[in-house]
């Protein structure tokens, strides 16, 4: 499949293009490239008429973090970058909306075309016929955009398209709820951003992901796209601080580097909120998990050199081993389908240490993370078990 976005409105009120505009800590081109090569977009055509600074950096940035982007400077252009047999989902030019809307329409077969109703708060769309209006995305083959390209001439190639879709008998689909917005002027960033806030699909890792870090990243992340700061600074800064907690641990001071445990974890909250709002990869998650266990290693360690026995060492050394069983789990079997809020993530046993930390009980609070984690394990083979058992 490949996706072609439109690039050529201008913005109202000021002379810069609607793809320049800010949403989710970057322009709008980038979150619309990015939307298309979640939903599998192999190669992504942007259509544009004048290539400003602004613009360009953010291609550019796509090229970089691996998307396969071309920039084409006219509608022939556009079309000679597409196979006839190919697949083709269209962005109407400023379109913002959110995954479960492509998903929503690629779920068809054939050619569709995304539509809203015709009411008074739908009327800046496109109109179809008395009772259907344009919803911003098209689904159609590349042989359609080819013929459409020839015989184009002044007329505008969204209209166009669109209505040689409805006379090729393309199925109308109507459009889910949630975020499905024209962003043409920088006052609409805000609000369609917070908009996309509320609808980001949040996958809490545990009960301390829930109910301590979403609340703060919420409070965080605007302030975060606003500023236009990217995920991966949080997530690097998240397995700084993780390591930083192990030296200090490994030097002998237990609460200063718990601390700084406590802290990467909303760190890196943040950044995957961030991630998922501008549809961007997180740093590889194994190196927080790595820095954890060189920190949960130096934890035993120091409580063994500070008299607390053999027992201190080897259930830090339980405690990873048993982390890594239930990755490997994950990795060869699967996850849970459904799997509990309790389960154990890496916030769930790092918090846990608090509680035993304030009382003093460092020894019995690593205990407790071997045994929270065997009770993980169980329960996930528990889990997938079943969930083999399940299919036909």
């Amino acid at each position: 499949m490949a996706g072609l976005i439109v690039a050529c409105a201008e913005a109202e009120g000021e002379a810069v293009l609607r793809a320049e505009l800010p949403i989710a800590g970057q322009t709008l081109i980038e979150h619309q490239a990015r939307l298309l090569a979640a939903a599998g977009a192999a190669h992504i055509i942007i259509l544009v008429e004048r290539l400003p600074a602004p613009l360009l950096a953010a291609i550019d940035r796509l090229k970089r973090d691996g998307l396969g982007v071309d920039i084409a400077r006219s509608v022939a252009d556009a079309a000679d970058r597409i196979h006839p047999e190919e697949r083709l989902l269209l962005v109407a030019d400023g379109l913002v909306t959110g995954a479960g809307t492509l998903d929503h329409l690629l779920s068809h077969d054939g050619s569709a075309i995304l539509t809203l109703p015709d009411r008074p708060e739908t009327a800046e769309w496109e109109l179809i016929d008395a009772q259907t209006r344009w919803g911003g995305l098209l689904l159609l083959d590349g042989e359609l955009m080819r013929s459409t390209s020839a015989m184009l001439g002044d007329w505008d190639l969204q209209s166009t398209l669109l209505r040689r879709a409805v006379q090729a008998g393309a199925r109308f689909v109507e459009a889910p709820g949630g975020t499905l917005v024209i962003l043409d002027s920088r006052i609409l960033s805000e609000p369609v951003q917070d908009a996309l806030g509320r609808e980001a699909a949040e996958q809490p890792r545990g009960m301390v992901d829930r109910f301590i870090f979403a609340p703060l990243a919420r409070l965080a992340a605007p302030r975060a796209m606003r500023a236009m700061l990217a995920p991966i600074w949080f997530d690097w800064a998240a397995i700084g601080l993780t390591l930083l907690a192990a030296i200090i641990f490994a030097v002998g001071w237990a609460w200063p580097g718990l601390v700084l445990l406590l802290l990467a974890g909303p760190v890196e909250a943040v950044g995957r909120w961030l991630a998922t709002l501008a549809w961007r990869h997180n740093a590889p998650e194994n190196w927080r998990v790595a820095a954890t266990g060189a920190a949960w290693l130096a934890l035993g360690w120091r409580l063994f050199r500070d008299g607390a026995g053999w027992g201190a060492l080897l259930l830090a050394v339980t405690a990873i081993a048993l982390w890594v069983a239930i990755r490997d789990h994950h990795r060869f079997i699967g996850r849970p389908a459904r799997a509990p809020l309790w389960l154990a993530s890496l916030d769930e046993l790092i918090w846990l240490q608090l509680p035993f930390a304030l009382l003093g009980l460092w020894v019995i609070g690593l205990g407790a993370a071997a045994l929270y984690l065997f009770a993980t394990l169980l329960m996930t083979q528990r889990l997938t078990a079943r969930k083999g058992n399940e299919r036909p």
